[in-house]
């Protein structure tokens, strides 16, 4: 397919998009299926695993998925991933590409120092843009280490493009910034392909407590505009609490946003994953409607600020298909089945450990036209 008629077909996916009103009580999901890559998986000389993020290339059917290795066990990349599935069940799997990330400079992300540990760089999302011809992607950064996060365009082949611009609110400092591991996990483009959503996993630190049990958190979804780079708007999610108390009490749990697409100009589905020690992960499915929620990007904190969050109604809870979930953090509108539905999957991250799993989920999308 040549790039006019890509931006052909994305345009008339674009009016669709925006033509039908979308409500949450209307769509609904049939699981198909589900593949898994084994662990330590070779491939091109790099080990398979971290797979954090997942994206449908329309022009060569494929699909795309960022690991978030720090470069510890090779350097930053990206796979390219075959899936053959159809309605009637989910039949396999097959790499078909994998690409190194580049600096600035051309060079390959360095392995993390090796007694402080710290990482300059931990992919997180990756989006294949509205041209076609690259991809956005985000890096989470190291708190710890004073190491920032960063949201990035980089061509197919992995060469860096630019960066685009990530408020100061962000930004690690005293009291303030991103939290450790809990920065830009996900980004969608948005509907009219003018603009990218990124979020972040978990609150700012000037922001609120991170979710637990007892409460959830505040989370912000920064809109940037693509052809500047710059901020556009910026909005509040209100993430779950945590779903179950660990065992023992005081172990560790989380409750964070793991991944966002766009189905409508105001509306996404969001991947809320919570981990509770002892109790294992809940997956859910979100739609959250951005059309009330206050712009805050003029806020750097949200304490004893007024604003109204995104409404949000759950879609799916992934636990009770009888899957066995595993840590999944990415999601993607896959290929339009033979019976005229949508396809949706979701991916999972092994962490890199054997007890884990990188599992590929795929369903089929019933009142999304």
């Amino acid at each position: 397919m040549n790039q006019l008629s890509f931006k052909f077909l994305s345009s008339i996916f674009l009016y669709i998009a925006l033509s039908f009103p979308i409500h949450a009580d209307e769509i609904s999901l049939d699981y198909i299926g589900q593949q898994v890559i084994p662990h330590g998986w070779a491939y091109k000389d790099t080990v398979v695993g971290g797979l954090s993020s997942l994206d449908y290339i329309p022009e060569t059917g494929r699909y795309v998925a960022i690991s978030d290795d720090r470069s510890e066990n090779n350097p930053a990349r990206f796979y390219e991933l075959k899936l053959d599935f159809e309605a009637s069940g989910f039949k396999g799997w097959h790499l078909s590409d994998m690409h190194f990330i580049k600096r600035p400079d051309g060079s390959m992300f360095p392995k993390p120092e090796f007694f402080g540990r710290k990482a300059s760089v931990d992919p997180e999302a990756l989006r294949l843009s509205p041209a076609g011809n690259s991809y956005f992607w985000t890096s989470e950064g190291h708190a710890r280490k004073g190491v920032n996060p960063f949201i990035r365009e980089m061509t197919r082949s992995g060469n860096y493009i630019r960066d685009f611009l990530v408020p100061q609110k962000y930004m690690v400092a005293e009291g303030k910034g991103i939290r450790d591991n809990l920065a830009f996990e996900a980004l969608t483009v948005s509907s009219d392909q003018k603009s990218i959503m990124v979020s972040t996993e978990g609150p700012l630190i000037q922001d609120g407590e991170e979710a637990n049990v007892d409460h959830g958190a505040p989370l912000r979804l920064l809109q940037l505009d693509i052809a500047s780079g710059q901020p556009r708007h910026e909005y509040v999610y209100n993430v779950s609490p945590v779903h179950e108390e660990t065992l023992p009490v005081g172990n560790f749990s989380v409750s964070g946003v793991v991944d966002i697409l766009a189905v409508s100009t105001n509306k996404y589905i969001v991947v809320e994953r919570s981990f509770s020690f002892g109790a294992g992960l809940s997956v859910k499915l979100f739609l959250a409607d951005l059309s009330g929620a206050t712009d805050v990007l003029n806020f750097d904190s949200l304490k004893e600020r007024p604003y109204q969050p995104a409404q949000k109604t759950l879609l799916a809870d992934i636990g009770k298909f009888g899957i066995v979930v595993d840590n999944i953090e990415g999601i993607s509108f896959g290929k339009r089945l033979k019976d005229g539905r949508r396809s949706l999957i979701l991916i999972s991250d092994n962490n890199f450990r054997s007890a884990q799993v990188t599992q590929i989920l795929v369903f089929a999308v019933n009142g999304l036209e």
